[in-house]
């Protein structure tokens, strides 16, 4: 019986074919770590009508040395540079910096106040294009300063500032609920979004800017300067319109369901002293009634929250104290959401909260006869109701102040 040979020739040239394409393949868009300088923070000022960019950069041998701190060098190294968009001045900065700039592993995005009242949409267009630049990382406003002066702060427990800026953003964030963890995507998403204003957190200076740019400022016990979160900026469109104090920060949170954890504090009820109180649920439900022309909205937050400290005698063991602590937390938290809404509905008039996407997603036939919803805002009746339930009293039943012998 006589067998093709070609049969017996076929696999073999495709094994061949294989190995070859193996050998031959590379990667097209390889980036050696010795050919790189590590962007791990950014700063967009304006400067006339140019941005001002400032990127910091890893030192990798500095901050890979165990004896560091020995020697004279930074761990970071930042570079300034002026263009007429924020990849022209980054293009221009590679004339200072040593190595090809390489953002993959960005942590913080520091826009300066000027550019957020002039619009950020221009900047950012660059920021959402560049496929080397994940999401994950958080921008922030300065405050009373520049975006590039909060950069090059020198923090006592973080030698890599925007390292600092990260985490102390995220613990902020989930403890104490006054703070945004704003990523690009969703700042993109609000800023897109019909019926609701985007917000990112602000950031300043707490000292002398003079006292903390450089490194061996940050070797005191008690820092000379601290880089302090302090609320947010409110974005209309993309224009900043003003600031939210740490109350009005809460509030959004509360409404936007971003609360992880927060503490509060409540007078005592019948004597002198305040009550602690630590949120560790909380849900709010916006609902719409478009029964009449204009629409009219009511806002139900549901918290649960634990006694973490009280300074006045209290007899916590009986059901109707803690019914009254209840009510107190009540109208502690109604009168704080009244006053923000008052204040973004009469001064600031923008809806930051969400009211316009709850009215769209309730009735779309309504939200669309709307012409300028934020006009509306300011004249929309929105009342507020709290639900609070005390869960837990703690370890002790009564104050340490009361078990002292007088």
């Amino acid at each position: 019986m006589i067998r093709s040979t070609s049969s017996v020739r076929l696999p073999l040239v495709v094994v061949v074919l294989l190995i070859s394409a193996v050998l031959m393949t590379a990667c097209w868009s390889r980036h050696e770590l010795n050919e790189l300088s590590i962007v791990v923070g950014l700063a967009i000022d304006k400067k006339g009508d140019k941005y001002n960019v400032t990127a910091q950069i890893v030192n990798p041998g500095q901050v890979s040395n165990k004896h560091a701190g020995s020697n004279n060098f930074s761990p970071v190294v930042s570079y300034e540079a002026t263009g007429v968009s924020v990849p022209d001045a980054l293009s221009r900065m590679t004339v200072k910096a040593a190595r090809q700039l390489y953002y993959s592993h960005l942590r913080i995005l520091i826009i300066g106040e000027d550019v957020a009242r002039s619009g950020i949409s221009k900047p950012l267009d660059f920021i959402a294009r560049n496929r080397e630049m994940r999401t994950d990382f958080y921008l922030i406003v300065a405050k009373k300063t520049t975006a590039s002066e909060i950069l090059n702060m020198y923090s006592p427990i973080d030698p890599i500032p925007a390292n600092n800026l990260y985490t102390k953003l995220e613990t902020s964030d989930r403890v104490w609920a006054a703070t945004g963890k704003i990523t690009l995507d969703r700042l993109i998403q609000d800023l897109s979004q019909q019926g609701k204003g985007a917000t990112l957190t602000a950031i300043e200076i707490e000292g002398s800017p003079s006292k903390g740019d450089k490194i061996t400022d940050a070797v005191n016990v008690e820092p000379k300067v601290i880089l302090k979160y302090t609320g947010m900026a409110a974005f209309k469109r993309d224009r900043m319109v003003g600031w939210l104090n740490e109350n009005d920060t809460k509030v959004l949170n509360y409404i936007q369901n971003n609360i992880v954890k927060t503490t509060g504090t409540i007078a005592c009820p019948e004597s002198k002293g305040n009550i602690s109180l630590q949120v560790v649920h909380s849900h709010t439900d916006i609902r719409v009634n478009t029964k009449n022309k204009t629409p009219a909205f009511e806002v139900i937050l549901k918290t649960e929250q634990d006694i973490t400290d009280i300074s006045c005698e209290l007899d916590i063991t009986q059901p109707e104290t803690l019914a009254k602590l209840n009510k107190l937390a009540d109208k502690t938290l109604e009168d704080i959401l009244s006053r923000t809404l008052h204040k973004f509905q009469k001064q600031v008039k923008t809806d930051i909260f969400g009211f316009g996407s709850a009215l769209h997603r309730s009735n779309p036939k309504m939200w669309h006869g709307i012409n300028d919803w934020d006009k509306i805002f300011e004249d929309v009746n929105i009342t507020v109701q709290s639900q609070c339930t005390i869960r837990r009293i703690g370890t002790t039943v009564q104050s340490v102040r009361s078990t002292i012998k007088k």
